[in-house]
C-alpha cells in the first residue's frame, strides 16, 4: 500500500470518526489526498465545524 492511498484511507476513517456521513467523508478524504487540506465542513452532528490540514 503506498503512502498516498495510506492518506486517503487516514483521513478517511479520521472524519467518519467525527461523525461525518460515508459520502461527505469520502469527498472530504479525496480533497485531502489531493490538496493536503479537507476544507471546512460539519462535523459532530452539525455542532462543529472541523478542517483537517496537512
Amino acid at each position: 500500500m503506498s503512502n498516498r492511498e495510506k492518506s486517503w484511507r487516514w483521513a478517511y476513517q479520521k472524519i467518519r470518526s467525527y461523525h461525518v456521513s460515508p459520502l461527505q467523508a469520502c469527498y472530504r478524504a479525496t480533497r485531502y489526498w489531493l490538496t493536503g487540506d479537507t476544507g471546512s465542513f460539519t462535523s459532530h452532528g452539525g455542532f462543529r465545524k472541523s478542517r483537517i490540514r496537512n
